[in-house]
């Protein structure tokens, strides 16, 4: 899909999400990600690659888009053993017969979402019972709210997280920014936009699970 954060000189042509993150598809994701299962990568390729439209993998192949993925940190690369976007990038570029490349690195070790612990103050809360006299209005309004809140503070936090390797040049390509999960989109946002900035002329994202806040 292609939407008003996507449509920017410097951000995302584009993002394609194949599964909404709960359930089984979260437990999957955190398996991979905290339980160190590996082995999940596989089979998060495979069911990827059964469920995404057919004709945005003929786009892929026919434009010969290299595959990147978003890197972790060096700490918490170390700590965990591996990258998981990394993981499923490599595997993904596999399927497609596309070259899995390595762009960015990852210079400032940036706070979780959770860890910036952001929340909806009680003076928000006071403006919206003002403002709707319906429970279920103030509920849509709080959860917008809140991902408006999580989407500017993420994005502050990500400011200067990125670099191009110095490995790789971007000038003139056509990327696909490869991630786990979709969540507030800061993360995606800053790698495109530093993509962008150094010359790649296409950048779209992709994930495997998509927050549907």
């Amino acid at each position: 899909m292609s939407h008003a954060r996507c449509r920017r000189p410097f951000g995302l042509d584009g993002l394609v999400g194949l599964f909404f993150y709960q359930d089984g598809i979260q437990e999957a994701v955190k398996r991979l990600k905290f339980r160190f299962v590996r082995e999940m990568g596989l089979t998060f390729v495979e069911m990827a690659t059964a469920r995404v439209d057919p004709a945005f993998l003929t786009f892929l192949r026919r434009e010969r888009f290299l595959v990147v993925p978003v890197p972790l940190h060096q700490s918490r690369e170390r700590w965990r053993g591996f990258n998981q976007a990394a993981l499923l990038g490599e595997l993904f570029a596999q399927e497609l017969d596309l070259r899995f490349v390595q762009a960015l690195t990852r210079i400032k070790n940036t706070r979780s979402l959770s860890e910036l612990n952001v929340r909806v103050s009680a003076s928000d809360d006071r403006e919206l019972r003002q403002r709707y006299l319906s429970l279920t209005q103030r509920r849509i309004a709080r959860r917008k709210l809140l991902a408006e809140k999580k989407t500017r503070v993420r994005g502050q936090e990500m400011r200067g997280a990125f670099t191009i390797n110095s490995k790789f040049k971007v000038k003139n390509s056509k990327l696909l920014l490869v991630d786990d999960v979709w969540t507030s989109g800061a993360t995606m946002v800053e790698c495109a936009k530093v993509l962008k900035r150094n010359g790649a002329c296409k950048v779209w994202g992709y994930t495997f699970a998509r927050s549907r806040w």
